[in-house]
């Protein structure tokens, strides 16, 4: 079953690591350009760290992924085709993230 089920936990930004940001008393201020985010099964080659971060968090310093980047990976590895045209229920195009992207094939390595 791990082969065949593809279990993401993200969210869509980083947190900063001090609290009471931006003139409050509590909670934190967001950095937009990193998050993290843990995968399982699906058939990827698992115990990888893919990309780093600055020192304090706030930018990438290597391997960047995009959410497109992501999006392309996992539609190829389950193989759904990134060219096909989806359309809503009103017959509006639905925008896929995945056209803008590039698929890793370095998930895969060593599997």
């Amino acid at each position: 079953m791990l082969d065949d089920v593809l279990v993401l936990a993200m969210g869509e930004f980083g947190r900063t690591p001090t609290l009471g940001t931006q003139g409050s008393i509590d909670g934190r201020n967001h950095w937009a350009k990193v998050m993290s985010m843990t995968m399982a099964g699906g058939g990827f080659r698992h115990g990888q760290v893919i990309g780093s971060t600055e020192k304090d968090g706030s930018d990438v310093k290597s391997r960047a992924v995009t959410p497109g980047d992501l999006a392309a990976t996992i539609y190829h590895h389950f193989g759904i085709p990134q060219n096909t045209h989806y359309k809503d229920f009103t017959g509006r195009p639905i925008f896929w993230p995945c056209k803008m992207g590039n698929q890793s094939r370095s998930w895969f390595e060593g599997k």
